[in-house]
């Protein structure tokens, strides 16, 4: 089994010139596919020709976490700093989204990978949740406690995210964008006790999502690891 993982791009200030729009993905996601038998493919950012090549290579797909989504994609002018948002990686990392869907092929997004789904697919974002909840009691933005439980999720019962981790876990949290308008065909199966969306999928789970990080979590929580086990078992049905 081979499963892709969508590399993010390096855009800040080094002195090793080599690491310069370097494409790269965090080691965590390596690490979990290889403790299970699965093969990472890393998938760099190239001409958008490329991106049915690069499907046809791998049999599911994860799009990580990482900067904001351009607003302009949703049809809203961004509240944050120009050079938050790299729009030549948004719109390759759609266009994955997109062949997945059209070839079939199972996706799982985490954070920013969900915010990628549900724009592609026409929806929209919160672009600053502590704005948006301005009386949230959630600290949703935890960039210092990576690996800490922050808050508990109330997840719907019967659904993919409830298999891997029951209806009322407690979730890391380093996330300051969110989905609002959610676009069909995905659903809301998660959400933040203050109403933050966080976890949607499709009615077959060939597509999940969640808003907080369980490749930083799956060696301490095993509900974190069944999410991934469960994405290879998805990927595993549809080679059969």
């Amino acid at each position: 089994m081979k499963v892709g993982i969508a590399a993010n791009v390096n855009r800040l200030k080094t002195e090793n010139f080599n690491l310069d729009y370097a494409n790269y993905t965090a080691r965590v996601f390596i690490d979990v596919l290889q403790k299970h038998g699965v093969m990472p493919v890393i998938i760099p950012m190239t001409d958008l020709e490329m991106v049915p090549g690069y499907v046809d290579l791998i049999d599911g797909l994860i799009i990580p976490g990482g900067q904001d989504v351009d607003p302009q994609l949703f049809g809203e002018t961004s509240q944050q700093k120009e050079s938050v948002h790299y729009l030549p990686h948004d719109h390759f990392e759609m266009a994955l989204v997109r062949e997945m869907l059209k070839q079939h092929k199972p996706l799982l997004g985490i954070c920013r990978g969900l915010q990628v789904i549900n724009v592609t697919l026409g929806g929209s974002l919160h672009q600053d949740v502590n704005t948006d909840f301005p009386t949230s009691a959630i600290e949703h933005v935890e960039f210092q406690k990576p690996q800490a439980e922050i808050h508990e999720l109330e997840v719907e019962p019967g659904s993919a995210l409830a298999h891997a981790m029951g209806t009322h876990p407690q979730v890391n949290s380093i996330h300051h964008q969110a989905l609002k308008d959610v676009a069909a065909p995905l659903h809301v199966t998660a959400k933040a006790r203050d109403g933050v969306i966080e976890g949607a999928e499709t009615n077959d789970a060939s597509v999940v999502g969640v808003q907080w990080h369980p490749e930083l979590m799956w060696e301490q929580d095993q509900r974190d690891e069944q999410l991934f086990l469960d994405f290879f078992s998805r990927i595993q049905a549809q080679l059969k």
